[in-house]
């Protein structure tokens, strides 16, 4: 069965970077888990309505 899966790649300044690694390493998870389990799902909720248009 093929899967159907996209990637993207995220460039982020590097004042950014550590600002989101300091809070993954709070919350004691790697930058790539906050990304997929806060972050992105913040920002698309957020930002839905106006896609949606």
């Amino acid at each position: 069965m093929a899967r159907n899966n996209k990637k993207f790649m995220q460039t982020l300044e590097t004042e950014t970077y550590h600002t989101i690694a300091k809070e993954a390493s709070q919350r004691g998870a790697t930058v790539q888990e906050l990304l997929r389990a806060v972050i992105i799902p913040e920002w698309l909720s957020e930002n839905r309505k106006k896609w949606s248009k």
